[in-house]
């Protein structure tokens, strides 16, 4: 019996298409950050303790700790994990390394004037992004009693003796998603294949294709990624492997960075399927689909800018870009000593807006400008992820003006800062989606964030984000317990009288050192310049130590968001 051509291709095409998936099931076994057959159990926080040591060297030279520098936030190279960066992540690279080579420009020039400049309107000459809710807080729901900046329902605070539902505790939506995954495979294989319907069949192989290596995908790094953080935070004292740990959990991240990709091409291969007679089921497929490529978000890398304040020669200020209700991408400074996003209301969509949920004041820095706000339900969106409705502080009219000469070139300031206060009462990251709410990793050497789980292996965490109890020691004086802001939007950093002394500012050539709370453990070392020096301020008007932006230049910060927050050191 002779076989016509197009006959011959319908039958071939399953064994085609089935030693497809076979070779690309094979490949995945082989992806090259394989952490090999070895398992662990061990978490990110629990690095290696390996300290950091301090360096007395003047400010035209640098340390050589990974965790001591001595230029004005940055040092000779690039810290360990640096070197692992394959440059997939970012398609600016030729940008960034301009920026790098301008700062190091300016970070060089010795013959800056060392004379007073006005700083402008937006220069916070102690700690910044300090915020104060000032003000008397305004009734909105009209029952004659004060509501406080926030609107409340009186329904969702437990009574005294209920306990409350602990929202703080991290879930992990992995499982949900390759639950969600299989279900869809399943459902997309009974209404195709097991309903006879052969060419609907043929046509949905390749989003089981897809599909298939989305789980594989997100196995893969549920099983090898607390290895390589393992191996990550081993291997200080070992540059080559550092480097190569480092390199393997860029590789890491990449899988679940594609596994959207996977997705997304599986959602839109499924109308292809539904022309030939299961246009229902698809549809349905498609939202189980969509709803697990949200549970399976696990990082999201966003671009970073550093800007400078003011005429401070020094870039300081890490700003992204987000959009407010649908509206254009805003440029916002993420701020760890704050907590909440407060925004111009231009940069905010009017779509489906409701009425305001409250009101109030909020000053910054030394409380010399005051703004008031509405607070509205809005959800927010990072290149191309949108969070739930969140609370969004916008800026009141009569606010504008002040608000926009205060901020200079950004719109808005993102505070994250877990226990900072104020001024608003959530972080909008906690609405989004997957493990994206996890927390954030300041990366400003690679000019970026990582929104999800810690990704390297910290070598110390602390308790608290922004504010923890530090040890502080000034030059040769003595180490004293602070309270310590890690502050990343804090500029320079100031410290109070009764730590250092009298003075307007910490001279040039100083070591500043910065200690866990027993004084054991050195989080980061680095010696003062011209450029980056310390504020004194008046102990009784501010005694918290401001460590402003040096930390954050020296290699990668993580901020977990879950109650207080928690502060980790990966360098």
């Amino acid at each position: 019996m002779k076989l016509s051509t197009w006959t011959a291709t319908v039958l071939a095409t399953p064994a085609v298409a089935t030693g497809v998936c076979l070779l690309c099931a094979s490949t995945a076994q082989a992806a090259p950050d394989d952490a090999g057959p070895e398992t662990s159990s061990a978490a990110a926080s629990s690095a290696a303790d390996t300290s950091a040591s301090t360096s007395t060297d003047s400010d035209d030279a640098s340390g050589n700790s990974r965790a001591n520098e001595t230029a004005d936030g940055t040092g000779s190279g690039g810290d360990a994990d640096d070197a692992g960066d394959s440059g997939s992540l970012d398609n600016g690279d030729q940008d960034l390394d301009a920026d790098d080579a301008e700062l190091d420009a300016e970070i060089a020039d010795e013959d800056l004037d060392d004379s007073h400049v006005d700083p402008g309107p937006h220069y916070v000459p102690t700690t910044v992004r300090d915020t104060l809710v000032t003000g008397d807080a305004i009734d909105v729901d009209g029952d004659g009693v004060d509501d406080g900046p926030v609107d409340e329902d009186d329904e969702d605070t437990p009574a005294d003796d209920e306990p409350a539902d602990d929202d703080d505790d991290p879930v992990d939506t992995v499982p949900v998603a390759l639950e969600q995954i299989s279900d869809a495979k399943e459902d997309l294989r009974e209404a195709t294949w097991d309903s006879g319907n052969v060419l609907a069949g043929l046509a949905a192989m390749l989003p089981q294709m897809y599909l298939s290596g989305a789980s594989a995908s997100l196995e893969r790094w549920q099983l090898n990624h607390a290895l390589l953080q393992q191996r990550y935070a081993e291997t200080y004292d070992d540059p080559f492997a550092h480097w190569l740990a480092g390199a393997r959990i860029e590789n890491s991240i990449q899988r679940t960075i594609r596994v959207q990709d996977q997705l997304e091409a599986a959602e839109k291969l499924l109308t292809v399927v539904g022309w030939f007679g299961a246009a229902s089921q698809m549809e349905a497929i498609g939202q189980l689909i969509g709803t697990a490529a949200d549970n399976g978000l696990v990082y999201q890398v966003v671009k970073m800018e550093l800007q400078y304040n003011g005429n401070n020669p020094v870039r300081t200020e890490p700003v992204i870009y987000l959009s407010i209700n649908g509206g254009e991408p805003a440029p916002v400074l993420v701020d760890t000593g704050s907590l909440g996003l407060i925004i111009d209301p231009r940069w905010v969509g009017v779509d489906n807006v409701d009425e305001p949920t409250g009101y109030g004041w909020a000053s910054y820095g030394d409380g010399s400008s005051e703004f008031l706000w509405e607070s509205y339900d809005l959800p927010i969106g990072l290149d191309g992820v949108e969070s739930s409705a969140t609370e969004v502080l916008v800026v009141a009219l009569q606010s504008v003006q002040g608000f926009t000469e205060y901020n200079g070139d950004y719109a808005g300031v993102f505070g994250i800062g877990a226990n900072a206060g104020s001024p608003g009462s959530t972080n909008p990251f906690l609405a989004m989606p997957g493990m994206l709410s996890r927390g954030v990793l300041f990366d400003e050497r690679r000019r970026r964030l990582i929104l999800g789980p810690n990704p390297y292996g910290a070598r110390t965490t602390i308790p608290g984000a922004p504010s923890s109890q530090l040890q502080v020691q000034i030059g040769d004086g003595e180490m004293t317990l602070v309270d310590t802001w890690v502050d990343s939007g804090g500029i320079l950093g100031s410290v109070p009288d009764n730590v250092y002394g009298d003075g307007p500012e910490v001279p040039p050539g100083t070591v500043v050192s910065v200690y866990t709370e027993d004084g054991e453990t050195l989080l980061y070392s680095y010696t003062t310049t011209r450029k980056n020096t310390l504020s004194v301020n008046d102990s009784e008007d501010d005694p918290r130590f401001n460590t402003g932006f040096t930390p954050f230049s020296l290699g990668t910060l993580y901020f977990s968001f879950a109650g207080e927050g928690t502060t980790s050191f990966n360098y």
